[in-house]
């Protein structure tokens, strides 16, 4: 029974969502939002789009999308469906391999489960290629990216920062190898290099502003761990079951400033459902599954934290508020 794996798991999060949590003792420039839905013990996560990021993505520069189709483009060259492929276009001008064709729509997806601290994690994410064929396992997965040439300590401080993503968005996954495409401001790749995943935080430890995966893993641990205590308190405060595993809590990252969490009003909700058949942003199918699991006889509902409110590091200077009306609770925790 699907629902019956799920009990009490921890965190079911794309692999893009649980990156950004890590990485945000390390980004002084964009924001993210996340929907939060709590059901059966485990803790749901969606990205929240909001109304700037979407006019953002509508209104890119010719330059700006020219430079994300140099990363597909170089996806499409490096992988085939076959461990062998056959030079489709030959012509001249034309790389061997290449076959023209740059498809944004086809992904393959992996799931796997990991922890981090206590919190057991269900990931799943986009995996570009797999080096021969694929074994069944992740040690052949390889992740393609793109990134300037490094021409000056400019360029190479910048690359550096990079990496943090690139670590990340691999380990995650349990995937082994990154391959970087070099290309001009043109879009030329002059060359290619291979990382191994493993060694990526060696490459800027002990150098000036070197960014740190074990602070990352610590920040990780302690924002689930802040995030669950938030939600468990908030359902301890309305005795409505039905209504406290369909509720949404809004979780925002500020750069600079930290987190903040409420819950989500009627109008907010129906935002988030948009007209679909859906139980804030689950499918209701699904939804209901995880509910007649607990409520089966002989089943343990979920342990609830009680007593004291949820409490960020001493050192993050952050405070919790509680309201009894369910509908304006709010939590702030400092990075």
């Amino acid at each position: 029974m699907l629902s019956g794996a799920l009990v009490g798991l921890g965190v079911v999060a794309w692999r893009g969502i649980i990156t950004k949590i890590l990485t945000a003792p390390y980004e002084d420039r964009d924001g993210w939002e996340l929907n939060v839905m709590y059901v059966n013990g485990t803790m749901y996560f969606e990205e929240h789009a909001t109304q700037e990021k979407l006019n953002e993505k509508n209104d890119m520069k010719p330059r700006q999308l020219l430079q994300t189709y140099y990363g597909y483009a170089f996806e499409s060259y490096c992988t085939s469906e076959t461990p062998s492929r056959q030079n489709i276009l030959l012509t001249p001008d034309v790389p061997y391999g290449w076959n023209g064709d740059v498809n944004t729509n086809v992904q393959w997806c992996s799931v796997v489960r990991t922890k981090l601290g206590d919190t057991r994690i269900v990931i799943g994410g986009e995996v570009d290629c797999v080096r021969d064929s694929y074994t069944g396992k992740t040690d052949k997965f390889v992740e393609l990216k793109t990134s300037m040439t490094i021409r000056n300590q400019n360029d190479e401080a910048r690359f550096e920062k990079k990496l943090l993503k690139f670590y990340f968005q691999s380990f995650l996954l349990g995937v082994p190898e990154v391959v970087v495409g070099f290309r001009t401001p043109a879009g030329v790749v002059t060359t290619t290099q291979s990382f191994k995943t493993i060694q990526i935080p060696r490459m800027v430890r002990g150098k000036a502003d070197a960014w740190d995966p074990l602070i990352c893993l610590d920040w990780g641990h302690r924002f689930l761990t802040f995030l669950k205590e938030t939600v468990e308190m908030g359902r301890q405060d309305r005795d409505m079951d039905r209504e406290d595993s369909s509720r949404v809590w809004r979780v925002k990252f500020t750069p600079g400033s930290g987190i903040s969490v409420r819950i989500l009003g009627k109008t907010d909700v129906d935002e988030v459902v948009n007209g679909e058949d859906r139980v804030g942003f689950l499918p209701s199918w699904y939804w209901e599954e995880p509910r007649a699991f607990r409520e089966s006889p002989g089943l343990a509902r979920p342990t609830e934290v009680g007593g004291r409110g949820p409490q960020p590091p001493s050192a993050a200077g952050g405070t919790t508020n509680s309201s009894n009306s369910g509908t304006t609770s709010t939590a702030g925790w400092q990075i």
